[in-house]
């Protein structure tokens, strides 16, 4: 069995992966002081994994307490971290330092080739919203980086006198308040940047939605896309088998 974790700007999210079945995926928000005991707890109801397998974009001292934690619960479990690479997995990528492209984003097109071939997008809604698109080749044609709607709320409040920092839901819309107006102008703001990125840049078949903002945003698109909120655990899965073309 194999322990998949992928550590994203926020949350660590994981799953358990057994003869290419993955389970359903917890995450806890690792900003919170006692996220190491709450995953230590959860981990040891686990069968043991015989392999640990991280994604990561935070900082390295993160990971380096998962890491830490793996072991001292199941000595002997073998380590995997992934990298993004120029090529592999039947994508080519477009960065010209390859590891300069977020590993959650690489992950992202190699589950997105496999699973969504053809010309497609990946747009993960997370601390920050990330576009990519493959053309029918599996050639990765760039990506887009935008703060996400938290970021995009939060930098209104630090920016701005006699604001306080609001997380409620409301009517979209013009509006008479200005929590609310807020909310509904950052989520304007992310939604035209995905509809105005994809319809411009990318004319792709599929659109594959991803992270924590994601169910949300695809309710204000023009068009139909598809939710997957496992998408770089499935890539992570993927890597591990070392499908490289």
């Amino acid at each position: 069995m194999k322990l998949l974790v992928d550590i994203g700007n926020t949350r660590i999210k994981w799953c358990s992966e057994n003869n290419g079945n993955i389970t359903t995926a917890f995450a806890i928000d690792y900003k919170q002081s006692e996220f190491l005991n709450d995953i230590h707890l959860r981990w040891l109801k686990l069968a043991p994994p015989q392999q640990l397998a991280i994604s990561s974009v935070s900082a390295s001292q993160i990971a380096g307490q998962i890491i830490h934690l793996a072991k001292i619960t199941w000595p002997g479990i073998k380590i995997t971290i992934a990298k993004s690479q120029d090529k592999g997995f039947s994508v080519i990528n477009a960065y010209q330092q390859p590891d300069k492209l977020g590993v959650d984003r690489w992950l992202a097109l190699i589950a997105l080739r496999k699973f969504y071939p053809g010309k497609s997008c990946i747009v993960d809604c997370g601390t920050a919203i990330t576009i990519d698109c493959l053309n029918s080749h599996g050639q990765h044609l760039g990506g887009l980086i935008s703060p996400g709607l938290q970021l995009m709320k939060q930098s209104l409040y630090q920016g701005a006198e006699n604001l306080s920092f609001c997380n409620k839901h409301y009517e979209t819309g013009l509006s008479d308040d200005t929590e609310a107006a807020i909310y509904s102008g950052t989520l304007y703001a992310a939604a035209g940047l995905i509809e105005k990125s994809i319809n411009n840049l990318c004319a792709c078949q599929t659109v594959v939605m991803t992270g924590g903002d994601a169910e949300l945003l695809a309710k204000y698109l023009e068009f139909e896309s598809i939710i997957e909120t496992d998408i770089v655990l499935k890539g992570l899965s993927l890597f591990c088998k070392g499908e490289k073309v």
